[in-house]
């Protein structure tokens, strides 16, 4: 036996009296423990000396109380941003950055989006469609994202769109492409620009009914947003009952584009409507300095960037025009709007620079989409993207700094025909830009 004498059993007796004698004194002298019940409280009271400071532990282990559970903050809202910020559309995507940084700002400083702090997660399309394709996909399946302000032009939009539509994720930017945000083939599909029918419908007026052009001429990059506005172009004009005279195309990033020009000059064109962009604007107009042509060159709302005019210097862009929201045009009898002019001090503070050096629009737009996105997503009480969908589509005339904008179940461009005008391209004025001759 174990335990076979004597003497053990007396060894036991006084082991067990000191675990006892030790485990009443811990039960007792222990500040932390919970009391145990009446019935098991010893007859003696008497408690052991509090522990000193240096004994306590450092922390509370104690778990959190139920109600405090519930008022932990959720985790913030992932928005996804793909925006062309490098290559020869670069200086576009830059800009737009700005206008959501500032919303970005501001949102989280006055609580988030229903009472969550919101993260931007970017990426750079490069204005490639694969690699806009692939942003896209990395900012859904690896982010978990539904909700993506993009993009700056439309050849990445379309790549992403038939997947984006699959993962029923919303995609919102100033890609301008008619069939980019057409609902029928993409629902969540939306666009803050004027679709590329609402542009050609401004320049061509006003190249048939301002400059009465005769001999009109088309000049397109090989792109979506190309040939969706050359499509738009021919249609606008067939309704004047027109049609161009001769039609040219270039590549994005051309270095030349002398005999796509002198093509146009011998067909006696009397005005251009473009489609080009940044650094390609630059080299066209370069080009027809340096054959010696100077006829109106109208087009989208780029030529009015100081990439463009700084390139091309603003004495030699008299005769350029290009479109642009009403908000951002004054005239003598035109002011800038209080809510445009308010969106204009706080880019200058974000810059550190009065007056502008450039326009607004670019950053105006990519602000005012922060905000229809928190709203459509406070609307929805949800981030997903089809609810959010949903809610846009109820948006009419949702005041912004850039422009009202007002979407349907039928109609996801947020721009009114009514709110596009032209300017004078090498007019800027502290972000704004003077009225076209009408």
């Amino acid at each position: 036996m174990l335990f076979g004498n004597s003497r053990g059993w007396k060894t036991l007796g006084a082991l067990i009296s000191a675990v006892l004698i030790v485990s009443l004194l811990s039960a007792c002298g222990s500040a932390e423990s919970p009391q145990p019940s009446q019935s098991s409280q010893p007859a003696a009271s008497t408690k052991a000396p509090a522990p000193s400071q240096s004994s306590q532990p450092a922390a509370s282990t104690k778990a959190p109380e139920p109600s405090k559970l519930a008022t932990l903050p959720e985790k913030p809202i992932k928005i996804g941003v793909i925006l062309t910020t490098s290559g020869p559309l670069g200086p576009i995507g830059s800009k737009q950055m700005l206008g959501i940084e500032i919303a970005l700002d501001e949102i989280n400083a006055t609580g988030g989006i229903i009472g969550r702090k919101v993260e931007i997660v970017a990426r750079d399309d490069g204005a490639d469609p694969t690699k806009g394709r692939t942003a896209a996909q990395e900012l859904v399946e690896k982010e978990g994202i539904s909700l993506i302000i993009g993009t700056t032009n439309s050849s990445p939009a379309l790549a992403m769109l038939p997947y984006l539509t699959e993962q029923k994720v919303l995609l919102i930017g100033s890609h301008s492409a008619d069939q980019a945000s057409d609902p029928t083939k993409y629902p969540y599909g939306f666009t803050g620009s004027p679709v590329a029918t609402q542009q050609a419908a401004a320049v061509v007026k006003y190249a048939v009914e301002v400059l009465k052009s005769k001999n009109i001429g088309i000049l397109a990059d090989s792109g979506a947003y190309g040939k969706s506005t050359t499509d738009a172009y021919m249609q606008v004009l067939q309704g004047f009952g027109a049609k161009p005279v001769a039609t040219e195309q270039y590549s994005v990033g051309a270095t030349d584009v002398t005999t796509q020009l002198n093509s146009l000059k011998k067909a006696g064109v009397d005005a251009i409507l473009s489609t080009s962009l940044a650094a390609d604007t630059v080299r066209i107009l370069k080009n027809m300095k340096s054959i010696g042509w100077d006829v109106p060159y109208l087009g989208n709302s780029d030529l009015a960037t100081a990439t463009v005019v700084d390139g091309v210097g603003a004495e030699n862009m008299e005769k350029v025009y290009s479109y642009y929201q009403k908000r951002m045009a004054f005239s003598d009898k035109v002011p800038i709007l209080p809510k445009t002019k308010a969106f204009a001090d706080k880019l200058k503070k974000k810059l550190n620079q009065s007056p502008l050096k450039e326009g607004v629009q670019q950053p105006s737009l990519m602000y005012d989409i922060m905000y229809m996105l928190k709203k459509g997503v406070e609307d929805a009480k949800s981030t997903e993207g089809p609810k959010v969908a949903a809610a846009l589509e109820q948006f009419k005339d949702f005041d912004g700094a850039h422009a009202a904008f007002t979407f349907t179940k039928q109609v996801h461009g947020g721009m009114k025909l009514d709110d596009v005008v032209m300017v004078k391209a090498a007019s800027l004025n502290d972000g704004f830009f003077q009225l076209a001759p009408y």
